[in-house]
């Protein structure tokens, strides 16, 4: 797959930080042209609380970015995650129409809308229609029948929903530096585009998208996404745990995170300590450094058990076969995936950007997961509109003419 059509940008706009990623996809390869990243302190449990500090933070990493790529930065795709964001399965059945009674693209569309017509309350709006396959008169395994002939056609889609003031306010920030939001996008469903492989979707995997607040997750089976959720579980608490515990300050407590980790099998962990001031200045405190990694170790189980459990309640729990991937800026932290195997009985790895090329060291890590993934997402949606956008007057018109009013405005029927 080659785009045409120049470098394109990925904002990841995180509860403590921003970055922004400039480039193009070329034969499945991420060829990253810029990159930029900037910090803020204006987020509160991942809700924007400070339009102006973040949107300063955004024109921060913007600025840098287009430096580095020598291109500007006025379009992009932006990340949009948090406890607001919910998703679930739909689906829904519309007569084929097309010429000689066979589907098209517009029996497409018309299915896919219908899906989003589900129960979602007045104030929430639909972000994302994700087609999981088709049924044609009752036989399913339908990819994409278009030209088949059928008389019924019953679809099925994973609809991504968020409360209408969460998706504005990161819209309104993005705008507010002088950059258009061209589409938002889910946060975890952007990572998994960085780095996630194809066998890992089509065998069924979990996919973790640790923040700094929040951590958001979705499943993947048999290539597409069969749940999704969230905690209220980031990188915070765990250094909110080990300032606690510890009794000493969250800088102090965010340095001995890193050094010492969540493993409770560490070589030389036993003999090893940690010395921290205490609060209030009165000296300094030295610490077994096991208890501080058991601090952390629990609190990592906490965090997947959460998920654990919910996939539970589901009965999804067996279905990540190709194991569990966590990324984000949480995830950088050693001995969460000895935690993670421990509770999911699945192999665990970090998930970092994949196939990456030009400036690839500095969006190395887990932490560049979702800004480079909105750069893959951007290419993905073009090729999936490119056949026929041109009749409809170009891509935003296209995907208006995909999910109607609800691409625009958001919203659908009261519960019941």
């Amino acid at each position: 797959m080659i785009n045409d059509h120049g470098p394109l940008v990925g904002i990841d706009v995180g509860a403590t930080r921003v970055a922004v990623v400039v480039g193009n996809v070329e034969d499945d390869q991420l060829i990253v042209r810029g990159c930029g990243q900037a910090a803020h302190d204006g987020a509160r449990k991942g809700v924007v609380a400070n339009l102006e500090e973040v949107a300063s933070a955004v024109r921060m990493a913007a600025e840098e970015a287009e430096a580095m790529a020598s291109t500007p930065v006025e379009l992009a795709a932006v990340g949009l995650g948090g406890l607001p964001i919910q998703g679930l399965p739909s689906t829904a059945s519309v007569p084929v129409t097309g010429r000689n009674l066979t589907v098209s693209e517009d029996d497409l569309r018309r299915a896919l809308t219908a899906c989003a017509q589900v129960s979602i309350p007045q104030d929430f709006r639909v972000l994302d229609i994700i087609a999981c396959g088709y049924a044609l008169d009752g036989q399913p395994g339908m990819e994409h029948p278009v030209g088949m002939p059928g008389t019924r056609l019953d679809a099925s889609a994973f609809v991504v929903y968020t409360n209408k003031t969460h998706a504005e306010t990161v819209e309104q920030v993005v705008n507010r530096a002088a950059v258009a939001v061209r589409r938002l996008v889910y946060e975890p469903l952007a990572a998994a585009a960085a780095v996630l492989t194809p066998d890992e979707r089509e065998l069924g995997c979990l996919l973790l998208d640790i923040g700094y607040a929040t951590t958001e997750w979705v499943l993947f089976a048999d290539g597409v996404v069969a749940s999704s959720g969230a905690l209220p579980i980031g990188g915070r608490h765990f250094t909110a745990d080990l300032a606690a515990l510890l009794k000493t300050t969250t800088a102090a407590a965010e340095r001995t995170k890193r050094r010492v980790g969540a493993s409770l099998e560490r070589e030389g962990l036993d003999v090893e300590a940690i010395e921290v001031p205490s609060l209030g200045g009165d000296g300094n405190q030295v610490h077994p450094a096991r208890f501080a990694a058991e601090i952390l170790h629990e609190r990592a189980r906490d965090l997947f058990i959460g998920v654990h459990r919910t996939l539970v309640q589901h009965g999804l729990d067996r279905v990540p076969r190709a194991g569990v991937v966590l990324t984000g800026g949480g995830a950088a932290l050693d001995g969460l995936e000895e935690a993670a195997e421990k509770i999911f009985g699945h192999r665990a790895r970090i998930g970092r950007p994949l196939e990456v090329a030009g400036l690839a060291e500095p969006v190395s890590g887990p932490e560049w997961a979702v800004a480079c993934g909105l750069v893959r997402v951007q290419c993905q949606k073009q090729d999936r509109f490119i056949a026929t956008r041109g009749r409809n007057g170009g891509l935003f018109a296209r995907l208006r003419g995909v999910l109607g009013d609800f691409f625009e405005m958001g919203g659908g029927h009261d519960r019941a």
